[in-house]
């Protein structure tokens, strides 16, 4: 069978199974987590290190923790970037609503010019089931990156995301190539 093919039946399977992301046992620790917790003791004032602890902290299932830190980080640095990388831990926590909000604040704070703006848009739409603009901005984020608008360096662009933003941007990437693609 044709990989695509194969591919397209799974997320196929998966919509039909209503398959979640399920939630994973909250992680005590882990050898990243304490390295940024030693960096904000040295610096309390580090807004990276607060939204890198609470993206981490979002993976490991610590999700009050990671609220949190995200706060903080926007509190100490309310910028562009850092609404981004917040919304990336609110997406990973299935607070999608939350995640659109700061994807949306980090694109209008950089007038849709950060090469992330669209497929972090992706994400947050896919999130809350914004179907029309999630293909809308999947467009426009094919235009910024061509990498996104072929499977194959669309899997290489993505092979470091977590499964939970591999399947938003893959299965907005399949609706996409069959009834939105010019």
């Amino acid at each position: 069978m044709n990989p695509r093919v194969a591919w397209l039946c799974l997320v196929l399977a998966a919509l039909v199974c209503g398959c979640a992301h399920r939630e994973i046992a909250p992680v005590r620790t882990s050898p990243k987590l304490e390295i940024l917790d030693s960096q904000i003791r040295a610096n309390p004032s580090d807004a990276q290190a607060y939204s890198n602890r609470g993206y981490t902290l979002a993976l490991l299932g610590r999700k009050a923790e990671a609220r949190a830190d995200l706060q903080r980080a926007l509190a100490l640095k309310d910028n562009a970037p850092m609404r981004n990388r917040v919304g990336w831990a609110y997406f990973n926590l299935g607070d999608y609503a939350a995640a659109l909000r700061e994807f949306e604040a980090a694109a209008k704070a950089s007038n849709s010019r950060a090469r992330y703006d669209y497929y972090s848009m992706v994400l947050g739409c896919w999130g809350v089931g914004d179907t029309r603009r999630a293909l809308e901005n999947y467009q426009l984020a094919v235009e910024r990156d061509p990498r996104f608008g072929e499977y194959r360096t669309l899997a290489e662009r993505t092979a470091e995301w977590t499964p939970l933003e591999r399947r938003a941007i893959h299965e907005t990437y399949v609706l996409w190539s069959k009834a939105w693609k010019p």
